[in-house]
């Protein structure tokens, strides 16, 4: 497979699931799971397959070029990838420790989002993704920001579903970014913006 075949595999990935997140935050929203309980652990485990479809939209972007290759989608995008590879052990041990693992998630959420951030910024700056599509690994980011860690610093628990559900909206249009565009095609870059 290609490099602009295996972009366009991440999107659908990350496609699927963001669709399976946004699914699970609706369910755990309407009728939660209780912890410690088989139930918790099932939900557990498809929590992380969709992280890992979402970690594979990552490498997608990542390997699509649109960021560029400057100083800024380097850093943004390694930063975003370590902390997406980190939400799979962490989500283990959330089933174990739901204190520790959640306190854990939130940073790496955090973290995530500021990868994406500067990844975002890098797309914008570099100019390979035209249309709507430019903006989606920025929308990535800024929702964790402005909505994910404020709607779960309010919540009496820590805790936000319908929050969750929505973080999962960005990286799907994210996911249909990527597999519109596959490899972003090689601009020129004048000298001194390289993102």
């Amino acid at each position: 497979m290609g490099k602009s075949g295996f972009v366009r595999s991440a999107g659908a990935w990350l496609i699927a699931g963001s669709l399976l997140g946004i699914g699970i935050g609706i369910k755990e929203a309407v009728v939660p799971t209780p912890f410690g309980t088989t139930e918790n652990i099932v939900m557990q485990g498809v929590v992380i397959v969709a992280n890992t479809l979402t970690l594979v939209g990552v490498v997608g972007l990542a390997r699509s070029g649109a960021a560029g290759e400057g100083w800024l989608a380097r850093v943004g995008l390694g930063i975003a990838l370590a902390a997406s590879a980190l939400f799979l052990p962490f989500e283990v041990l959330v089933a174990i420790n739901l204190e520790l693992g959640g306190a854990l998630l939130g940073l790496s959420a955090l973290v995530q989002g500021l990868g994406l951030l500067l990844a975002g910024m890098a797309v914008l700056r570099i100019g390979r993704w035209d249309g709507w599509q430019r903006f989606t690994p920025l929308l990535c980011g800024l929702y964790t920001f402005l909505v994910l860690i404020p709607a779960l610093a309010l919540s009496p628990e820590g805790y936000n579903a319908w929050a969750l559900a929505g973080w999962q909206i960005p990286f799907a249009l994210l996911g249909v970014a990527l597999y519109q565009h596959g490899s972003a095609p090689e601009q020129r870059v004048p000298a001194g913006r390289a993102a």
